[in-house]
């Protein structure tokens, strides 16, 4: 792929993602290893809990801003829809003539002279 087509802050977050999956192992490990102290809690539950929770707080920070500035790239790189078509304008059509009323009262002129002959 060229440089132009990958999204830099998703591969990123990939990088992020991997580095938590090997974080959140050895907290694993770590909690175990200290089973009894922490099961106790007091200071040591606290202090783990302070330095541990932070960094998986600030982690997640880290990956949601890299997540909005990937859309936020992807956004701006697709092209907007094309305008929507214009119809054409029909020309509006001419009203009939109301020749029906005229055309009865001339016939019956016509035959009123008609008569008259």
């Amino acid at each position: 792929m060229s440089e132009d087509s990958i999204n830099k802050y998703r591969a990123a977050i990939h990088v992020l993602q991997s580095g938590r999956d090997v974080l959140v192992e050895s907290l694993a490990n770590e909690i175990l290893d200290q089973e009894e102290n922490l099961m106790e809690g007091g200071y040591l539950f606290n202090e783990f809990l302070e330095t541990q929770g932070t960094r998986l707080h600030f982690l997640g920070l880290l990956v949601s801003q890299l997540e909005y500035a990937a859309d936020a790239l992807e956004e701006a790189t697709v092209p907007p829809p094309p305008p929507p078509k214009r119809r054409a304008r029909s020309k509006p059509k001419a009203k009939a003539k109301k020749a029906e009323p005229q055309a009865a009262e001339q016939q019956a002129a016509e035959k009123e002279s008609s008569e008259e002959l």
